[in-house]
């Protein structure tokens, strides 16, 4: 039988269903755990527990712990990977080679709290896990509080991401805005970096994990592109009947059109 989680995980804001045909921004956290770990000094060195299991904090006073430690390592490393794929002469296999590498850093540093939180690890610290994901429904949390401050509506967030409604069908507007939120959210933190993940034209938000969206993305000619996003829908599930997903996706391309 699945076992049922010894500890609450990241948080999912409850989706304000329907269509929208005003552009949404979406917007997500880089890195959160790994930059949570960074942020708060969570380390088997830094974290303590007192008799009554209640989690102590290190505060400012503390030295920086082993953990945060290593992760500032591997995400310098990447830093500098990213750096050298930007450089223009590089050429297309090195190209290739250097993506694998900043994806290998990427996956290692966001491991990190897998290992914390996974029974049969050999670095297992249920108490660490769980303060980790704790902080990641409280920065959701603050993040919404925020964005609405600045007037805007967040119609969904999940774990490390919100989409913002921005009541503009102006591309470099709706860009202006995500910059302006990513300002005062990233003010507020250290470590902590919230970034402009995608831009939708349309979005048809039904239930939690479940949306079907128009993305735009603007190429260096200035030319932009529109993509279809199906994100948890039953149409892409490999066991529905190619019929059924004929219909909806016919249905839903009628829904994501200019009509």
């Amino acid at each position: 039988q699945k076992k049922k989680a010894q500890y609450a995980g990241g948080l999912v804001l409850d989706p304000l269903k329907g269509f929208y045909d005003k552009y949404v921004l979406l917007m997500d956290f880089n890195s959160l755990y790994p930059s949570i770990i960074q942020e708060f000094n969570i380390c088997f060195t830094t974290v303590t527990v007192d008799e009554n299991d209640q989690i102590i904090m290190p505060d400012s006073s503390v030295a920086t712990g082993i953990l945060p430690k290593q992760i500032k390592k591997l995400v310098e490393s990447r830093r500098q990977v990213k750096a050298l794929i930007a450089k223009p002469d590089l050429s297309n296999d090195d190209k290739i080679k250097y993506d694998i590498r900043q994806k290998a850093l990427k996956l290692t540093a966001n491991s990190m709290y897998g290992c914390l939180g996974f029974s049969h690890s050999r670095f297992y610290a249920q108490h660490l896990a769980a303060l980790i994901t704790q902080k990641g429904r409280d920065i959701l949390t603050n993040t919404k509080t925020l964005v609405e401050k600045l007037q805007y509506v967040v119609v969904y967030g999940d774990t490390d991401s919100i989409m913002v409604l921005t009541d503009s069908i102006d591309y470099d507007q709706v860009l202006e805005i995500g910059m302006n939120i990513k300002q005062t959210i990233n003010k507020t933190y250290r470590h902590v970096e919230l970034d402009i993940d995608g831009i939708f034209k349309f979005l048809l938000l039904l239930k939690k994990k479940k949306y079907a969206a128009i993305t735009l993305s603007k190429k260096s000619d200035g030319k932009i592109v529109e993509k279809t996003e199906f994100k948890g829908l039953d149409i892409v599930r490999r066991d529905w009947c190619k019929f059924s997903q004929i219909a909806g996706e016919t249905a839903l391309n009628e829904i994501l059109s200019d009509k």
